[in-house]
């Protein structure tokens, strides 16, 4: 008699196990997309936004993506150019593009990317910056990008409470950059952490220039942040089953 009751209770812990996975897997594919991203170019005084149709999300690497370059261009023909960006709402924000300066004189430049994080994040966060530029000088007679602030960087990182308070990732970078002739690049990167004391639910990425008249910059920028993630409620719906009939198994084999 306690050899059958084994045998029941091994396969009553299959088949509920079995279950619990299938249900895990139904929750994971049935997951709906994040909120998308934001993102807007200005020239200038002149602003343009990256319409919502643009964006193209990958359920798999859970990664947002352009679906292919966005260029802003105003009446001179000075341009803006977005080539790639994804966002990982976990989080990452990477982009690349460029930017010509049509003009005779100085010209601003400002990108904004935004993502909500999913899920939130609280307490401490990890967080990394990388920018590339690649400065070109159009007459040969020196070129010069800078931050659009004086005494600022070209690239900050933060992000927002829920009421839209902004917390800074601390890992705000480039210096202005200049060349004599020809082309030629550098890089910045920076390493640093931030304390979310409510709930951080937006990450945001400014990137802000100013480029001389007559010349050329390209770019490419990442910014990421790490914290401790819960696990899925699946997950922790999984694990507490387990227990349960690891539980019932042994007293039903006790007894």
């Amino acid at each position: 008699m306690g050899i059958i009751r084994n045998n029941r209770t091994r396969a009553l812990l299959g088949s509920v196990l079995g279950v619990l996975v299938i249900c895990s897997a139904s929750w994971a594919s049935a997951a709906v997309a994040p909120p998308l991203p934001g993102m807007t170019l200005q020239i200038g005084n002149e602003a343009f936004q990256v319409d919502n149709t643009l964006w193209n999300y990958d359920v798999t690497k859970d990664t947002f993506s352009l679906t292919g370059p966005f260029t802003a261009k105003t009446s001179d023909g000075s341009s803006f150019t977005i080539d790639n960006a994804y966002a990982i709402p976990d989080p990452v924000l990477f982009f690349s593009g460029s930017a010509t300066n049509n003009t005779g004189n100085p010209l601003a430049y400002s990108f904004s990317f935004n993502s909500p994080l999913v899920p939130s994040l609280l307490g401490p966060v990890s967080s990394h910056a990388e920018l590339g530029v690649t400065l070109t000088d159009g007459l040969n007679d020196g070129a010069t990008v800078q931050p659009s602030v004086p005494g600022g960087t070209m690239l900050t990182s933060f992000d927002l409470y829920a009421n839209g308070t902004p917390i800074s990732k601390n890992v705000n970078i480039g210096d202005p950059f200049n060349i004599l002739s020809g082309t030629a690049g550098t890089t910045f990167s920076a390493d640093n952490s931030l304390v979310c004391g409510q709930a951080c639910v937006t990450m945001s990425a400014l990137l802000s220039f100013t480029l001389t008249g007559q010349d050329a910059v390209g770019f490419s920028g990442k910014v990421v942040q790490t914290a401790p993630v819960p696990l899925p409620a699946a997950a922790w719906l999984f694990g507490s089953g387990l227990a349960a009939l690891v539980g019932l198994a042994r007293r039903r084999m006790t007894a």
